[in-house]
């Protein structure tokens, strides 16, 4: 289940919205420069209000035609995060300000509809909340607020859900007692720059490592000397490597032709009035209320409100150039534009940690559920030398089970709860391997799958589909043994599919192969079932089932923990074989995967006294080594270069750890 290989997939798309499109043109008419990107928008003027739409925009012939539509029922910023869900900010119908996460809405049919058990509310305590901001390797998500009486900026976990109060906040007294309209966040310096109403920019050196100290002073507040009478600071984005920020003045909101951009150098040195590197102003420029800005390999795109009614523009090369009343390079007719978010054609980004090769390892995270009441995951190194932080995942009288990583490093643990027979359900935890030691599940950061609807009895394995926004289930006791969740979901949330496996087949584990849309599901009657275009198909019965051909002579066949090696076609797999019995344990390499079917010879058996193998319930696999979560002789093994290992071999493992009930194991990737 946990394979961790280099295999760059092609991103989705994810969406935005061009809505009310009024017309287009290109005062420049530059065929030289034509640029194309990604270009999500959202929208905030007449029936499509609260929509967001892709359209892949060509700075010659514009927008072209919606890709795909998403129907938020916010209006206004948005932001994605790594794996391509997408977030805005808006107020509610009821009024409340909220901030809803949207999962991998590219994958889903267009117009995508907010849904109850694959999406969710981050937040719904804020007021008028607008910008917002992704710390990615922190899990945070930062949250300019417009209409707060108290608070400028709040700050929530990316993970959570229905979170009734912000992780901290910047109180309007710190920033003078302004409102904020955008953020933009340098994750690899920690520097913070705020927009704020009131025509200033608020610099945080080391923000988040001061605010964890209760420290929201700005280190820095200025503004441009040259400024109109009317100043309201709006978009903004920052170019870390050259410490360049760039910020829209909208100025007086009722007026469509008084809008500024201006561009400041080395911006983290920078206090008081200030004369801009740059500005844009006047009449050619068709600023008015330049609501947002995106920064796209070094051209400024520009989402104008109110001039004509809403423009996109692009100013290309934003550093370069003179001050002035300067025409965008391209200039487009949009109605109503709030928030823009640009993506590279082009872009990829990497799959699930769980179908990676040959990446270095950065720590091992394990479960442990010694009698059944286990309540613990823990952290190790690979080298099986010392044990790291502990942290607890699971609440009250629940217990844990398996682990799994999605690609941002939350981590999914499927939980039994001893008193309640309904209560099993899924941990998210944000950002596991940077949480603190001896930590344990908040609500301000993680959240959980769990109630009646679930339907969920003795989940075990867990496998992450983040290419659909998935996670995978395997129910054990279950009727329909495997259950796909939405990796956005919360609470008492239904499955998004359900499969019913062959009668007499129960599913301890399970691997999808994304490339080939295929999952592998290891069954406790010894066999691998093996579906073939399963996402296109969840309700179809195995295409193959492979049956190992078993040299041992142990007659007992459990197969439990299961890695899928597509850069290979391998498969490998554990075999507890009586869970009663501490050394029947086997672990097997199959050859040609994708095409095994019926009973099928071993490339490798590894099996007998020396192996220590008893009850391998799970396995983790970099590529090379192959990392065993042996749970009866309580050990964590490695198995060093395993693909160098063929026929029956009865061998001790290349380096041993002990460890107390071993359950589940999984990779974190450097």
């Amino acid at each position: 289940m946990k394979l961790v290989k280099k295999n760059w997939l092609l991103t989705a798309a994810v969406s935005a919205s061009l809505a009310g499109l009024a017309g287009c043109n290109n005062d420049n008419d530059n065929d030289v420069f034509d640029k194309q990107v990604k270009l999500l928008v959202a929208d905030d003027q007449g029936s499509n209000v609260g929509s967001i739409s892709q359209y892949q925009f060509s700075s010659n012939s514009g927008p072209g035609a919606v890709e795909h539509v998403v129907n938020a029922n916010l209006a206004e910023g948005i932001e994605k995060d790594a794996v391509g869900n997408l977030y805005q900010a808006g107020n509610l119908a009821s009024g409340e300000g909220a901030v809803q996460a949207m999962c991998s809405p590219a994958m889903r049919t267009s117009p995508v509809a907010i849904s109850a058990n694959r999406d969710r509310l981050i937040t719904s305590a804020l007021t008028s909340p607008k910008g917002i901001a992704i710390a990615q390797k922190a899990g945070y998500m930062i949250i300019a607020q417009s209409g707060d009486d108290t608070d400028a900026v709040s700050v929530f976990g990316t993970t959570a859900a229905n979170a009734d109060t912000a992780m901290f906040s910047i109180p309007r007294a710190m920033v003078g007692d302004s409102s904020a309209w955008d953020v933009v966040y340098d994750e690899d310096s920690d520097q913070l720059f705020v927009a704020l109403t009131n025509g200033d920019v608020a610099y945080y050196n080391d923000f988040l490592s001061r605010s964890a100290d209760g420290d929201y002073t700005p280190t820095a507040t200025f503004n441009p000397d040259n400024a109109l009478a009317a100043t309201n600071m709006h978009g903004i984005v920052y170019d870390a490597a050259a410490d360049r920020l760039i910020v829209s003045d909208v100025a007086d909101p009722t007026s469509a032709d008084d809008g500024s951009i201006y561009v400041f150098e080395t911006a983290s040195m920078l206090s008081g009035a200030v004369t801009p590197d740059r500005t844009i102003r006047g009449a050619a420029t068709h600023l008015g209320n330049p609501v947002d800005l995106q920064l796209n390999d070094g051209d400024l795109y520009v989402a104008e409100k109110a001039n004509e009614s809403g423009r996109i523009m692009v100013f290309n090369d934003i550093a370069t150039g003179a001050s002035g009343n300067i025409a965008p390079d391209a200039d487009y007719l949009v109605a109503g534009p709030e928030s823009i978010v640009t993506e590279t054609v082009g872009q990829m980004i990497a799959t699930d940690l769980s179908d990676l090769s040959n990446a270095t390892v950065g720590s091992l995270h394990i479960t442990s559920n010694a009698a059944n009441t286990g309540t613990s995951v823990y952290m190790t190194d690979p080298a099986l030398t010392s044990m790291g932080t502990i942290f607890t995942p699971v609440q009250g009288t629940q217990y844990v089970e398996s682990i799994s990583l999605d690609q941002n490093g939350d981590a999914i643990i499927s939980f039994d709860d001893a008193g309640a027979a309904s209560g099993s359900g899924l941990s998210f935890i944000s950002r596991l391997a940077m949480r603190d030691a001896a930590g344990s599940y908040t609500d301000q950061r993680d959240r959980q799958i769990t109630g009646a609807n679930t339907n969920l009895s003795a989940p075990k394995g867990i496998e992450v589909v983040g290419s659909y926004g998935l996670v995978l289930v395997a129910d054990l006791s279950a009727t329909n043994a495997i259950k796909a969740f939405s990796l956005c979901g919360d609470g008492n949330a239904a499955p998004v599919f359900e499969t019913t496996m062959p009668a007499g087949t129960s599913p301890w584990d399970l691997d999808y192969d994304p490339e080939a849309d295929r999952l592998y599901v290891a069954a406790t009657n010894g066999t691998i079932q093996v579906y073939d275009d399963y996402m296109a198909n969840p309700d179809a019965a195995p295409a193959r089932i492979i049956d190992p051909n078993d040299q041992s002579g142990i007659e007992a066949s459990n197969i439990h923990g299961i890695v899928h090696d597509s850069v290979n076609n391998r498969l490998i797999v554990s075999d507890v074989g009586s869970a009663s019995v501490a050394d029947d344990g086997r672990i097997y390499v199959i050859d040609n995967a994708s095409t095994a079917d019926g009973l099928i010879d071993l490339r490798l058996e590894l099996a007998g006294d020396n192996t220590a193998l008893g009850n391998p319930v799970d396995l983790a696999f970099d590529g090379t080594n192959l990392y065993v979560a042996e749970k009866s002789n309580n050990q964590i093994q490695r198995i060093d270069n395993i693909y160098s290992l063929e026929g029956v071999m009865n061998r001790a493992p290349d380096k041993m750890m002990t460890f107390t009930a071993p359950e589940s194991i999984a990779i974190s990737a450097q």
